[in-house]
């Protein structure tokens, strides 16, 4: 017979087996709360800190979900399936080394954990291991006979080398195959424009006509349909059908927390705090920044950076996201950004090492390395510290075409700004607003961008662009539709265009439904 049990043990454990079957049966809530008493009780139980953990990665709270998840498996630090979770949140938040490490140990000690496979497909295809994402696939499909999302990971595997045919060919397969599988249909909408006849469009309105709401499928299917009907020029459909994929999640976006984080930011990394600290940096020259909103040029810019012969593009890289997040770890209180006062200059100049092994480990040749990373303007104070002769591109588009762009793409899992337009608009008012202190504090190491004008006149914008790097011109940075290389960002396909000038105005398609955002904005951040 197994040992007595204290009561209060055995009440606690008969609460948490009604809240895991409230959270089977979709009522979240209700686990939620529960998980949460039993954690007051008792900090340590690693289920609910696991279940805790899954639900506020569901509800798009990343670092919460990562903490929880974190905390579980340091208590069962074997446990493959709150590995396989923690691996699943790490790549929600871009956290990829922490999601391969986790994924792997999962795979490990429970091989069973089949899902875990899939995760860590997509954590080393979104890293840029393409070689590792390429043999993982081969492994799922080997371990089940073929498999769904095996099939589903190569096909944007292809995507993001351009080879657009064969990916093309597998996620047709998929919907026609699986039709209930709803990344399919996302994925295969975004790789080209739709054109009048395509099946798709049948395919996807008989579709969501078969599907529950509110449900991560229904918000899938829903921006694939946006996409589709957008590009049929049905704005008004395509408007609607992106609304309703916002339905399916609720809303977290706290916008005052943003603007005390950002003003925050700013009164830390003022312009004494940066000038007493302006020799304290790496003084290589390697970095170029690439910063500013999603969808504003940030892939284009480093297309065209790209295509010198003596720049690497990296991509959206982690590692500034990473040294922020680690800032702590040095100061005796405190996070980013406070966590930087009171640092002593050997802490930045070893983080500007770091950061320069890492890019390092990407490219060795290459006298430039892009970091796209949009996000990265938030930690412009901390780089400029980091490395003496930073080198920043700050891509801007207007306002609106951003603000709808960003909204008919599926970011909530990591931008929960993007839940809805007058969360965008405020946010993008936060943004421009923190530039601005950096134009003022660091003028010398940011060259602005603007898409408008790289759309009218590619050569005079490209040339500004390769002398900010601090480059000599190339011919070859013309031809950036012709580049070679992977791109995993949702431009991937147009980055392999010659420039068009279609993107630029869309959000006039949308007015009438932009009209809660259109006095938002301040006039100064109009081109």
């Amino acid at each position: 017979m197994p040992p007595a049990q204290p009561p209060e043990i055995l009440r606690l454990q008969k609460e948490l087996d009604a809240a895991i079957k409230a959270h089977q049966a979709g009522r979240i809530d209700e686990a939620e709360a529960v998980y949460i008493k039993v954690l007051e009780r008792v900090p340590t139980q690693a289920d609910a800190l696991n279940l805790l953990g899954v639900i506020q990665a569901e509800k798009n709270r990343n670092e919460r979900a990562l903490d929880l998840l974190q905390r579980a498996a340091r208590v069962r630090p074997k446990d493959g399936v709150i590995l396989n979770n923690l691996g699943r949140a790490a790549v929600r938040s871009r956290r990829f080394e922490l999601a391969i490490e986790s994924l792997e140990r999962s795979i490990a000690l429970a091989p069973e954990v089949i899902e875990a496979y899939g995760n860590l497909i997509q954590a080393h295809r979104q890293a840029g291991n393409i070689t590792e994402a390429e043999y993982f696939v081969e492994v799922l499909r080997a371990k089940r006979g073929g498999s769904v999302t095996a099939d589903f990971e190569h096909a944007r595997i292809l995507s993001d080398l351009g080879r657009k045919q064969e990916a093309r060919a597998l996620l047709v397969k998929l919907t026609t195959e699986t039709p209930g599988y709803a990344p399919a249909w996302q994925s295969l909408a975004r790789l080209s424009k739709v054109k009048a006849g395509d099946p798709i469009i049948d395919g996807i309105v008989d579709i969501i006509g078969k599907t529950s709401e509110p449900s991560t499928t229904m918000r899938f299917l829903c921006y694939a349909a946006g996409k589709i009907f957008d590009d049929l020029g049905e704005f008004d459909r395509a408007f609607e059908y992106v609304s309703r994929a916002k339905r399916q999640d609720p809303p977290t976006y706290d916008p005052e927390k943003t603007k005390t984080q950002f003003t925050t930011i700013a009164s830390v990394f003022n312009e004494n705090f940066i000038n007493a600290r302006r020799d304290w940096g790496v003084e290589s020259e390697r970095p170029v920044f690439i910063v500013g909103m999603p969808r504003s040029g940030t892939t284009l810019a480093e297309q065209i950076l790209a295509s010198h012969p003596e720049v690497f593009g990296g991509g959206e890289l982690e590692y500034i996201g990473q040294a922020t997040a680690g800032l702590a770890d040095f100061a005796p209180s405190g996070r980013f950004p406070t966590a930087a006062v009171g640092l002593p200059k050997e802490i930045f100049a070893s983080l500007g090492y770091r950061y320069l092994r890492k890019i390092g480990a990407l490219n060795q040749a290459a006298a430039r390395c892009t970091d796209k990373m949009p996000h990265n303007f938030m930690s412009l104070g901390l780089l400029r510290i980091m490395f003496q002769n930073l080198r920043v591109v700050h891509c801007m588009r207007h306002p609106f075409d951003t603000i709808l762009s960003c909204f008919q793409h599926d970011f909530a899992h990591t931008h929960d700004y993007n839940q809805s337009l007058e969360g965008l608009a405020s946010y993008y008012a936060c943004y421009r607003e923190l530039m601005e202190h950096w134009a003022e504090v660091m003028p010398d190491a940011i060259h602005p961008l603007q898409y408008e004008k790289m759309i009218e006149n590619q050569e005079d914008q490209s040339r500004g662009l390769i002398k900010a790097a601090g480059l000599e011109w190339d011919d070859r940075v013309l031809a950036f539709a012709e580049t070679d290389r992977r791109v995993s960002t949702p431009s991937s396909w147009q980055v392999r265009q010659p420039l068009y000038s279609s993107s630029s105005g869309r959000w006039k398609n949308y007015e009438r439904h932009l009209a809660p955002i259109l006095g938002v904005i301040p006039e100064r951040f109009f081109p």
